[in-house]
């Protein structure tokens, strides 16, 4: 499957992109990671499935995450590329490491840039308590070049005193230095749970942006079973996250 590989010197931590070798110029890339309300995992994945994206290649970074998944009898790694038509989606199926995030971010942007896509559509969550108008379904945050490309986007920005965080923020930030056009969708929701009808508003503001028809029937009427499966997953996460961490303060006391 993978053809061509593409290598993002960052620093001292090279991020490999392992694709088919399409063609990707004039595509727009999506991606979101877990934050509040997982809203970024969820309607990433959701539109890949009911989009039918293929799946073209993965990201390869020096600390991948030891986790594997498998659906319809095929391996799910850590960090996978998707297109459909002019659609490219990075699906991370697991957050990258923290001391990672800076080199992730700024290797997805060079990426992008590389293969010359348009834009880029980030998709996270805003605290539901931070909502003062009931009508306001999101906000988002948008880099200069984007709002001078895209002047119709029409989402509400940020209100000001707030604060993007995470990769989010830093997929942003290196939109905004390297001047290539970027949008984070940020609907209200649940910060203590996954939260589905969160992201089935960012799911229907993509759907506006990109002038695809992506339903979100199946994110409200199954929402329970996503919350439960994600938590599900996140639990298994951090349970390893853990076993690590005790393994290497075992580590380092037998070698002091």
């Amino acid at each position: 499957m993978v053809d061509r590989s593409e290598r993002m010197e960052v620093g001292n931590a090279p991020i490999e992109f392992l694709t088919n070798g399409e063609d990707l110029s004039g595509c727009t890339l999506v991606t979101g990671f877990y934050g509040i309300g997982k809203i970024g995992f969820i309607a990433v994945n959701h539109m890949i499935q009911k989009l039918q994206a293929k799946r073209i290649g993965f990201v390869i970074t020096e600390f991948l995450p030891p986790f594997l998944s498998v659906r319809n009898k095929e391996l799910i790694l850590p960090f996978e590329i998707y297109r459909k038509d002019n659609i490219v989606f990075l699906a991370a199926f697991f957050e990258p490491y923290k001391y990672e995030h800076r080199s992730f971010a700024k290797a997805v942007v060079q990426w992008a840039k590389t293969n010359r896509m348009t834009n880029m559509i980030l998709i996270g969550g805003l605290d539901s308590r931070l909502r003062v108008e009931e009508e306001v379904l999101a906000k988002a945050v948008y880099s200069t070049t984007y709002r001078e490309m895209f002047p119709a986007a029409n989402v509400p920005n940020l209100d000001e005193g707030l604060y993007v965080t995470g990769p989010l923020a830093l997929l942003l930030m290196f939109c905004e230095l390297y001047d290539f056009p970027g949008i984070a969708v940020l609907p209200y929701a649940e910060r203590s749970r996954p939260d589905p009808i969160g992201a089935s508003h960012a799911v229907e503001i993509v759907n506006d942006l990109l002038g695809t028809d992506c339903g979100v029937e199946e994110l409200i009427q199954e929402a329970e079973n996503i919350e439960r499966e994600i938590q599900s997953m996140m639990d298994a996460t951090e349970n390893l996250n853990q076993d690590e961490k005790e393994s290497q303060s075992n580590d380092k006391g037998m070698f002091l």
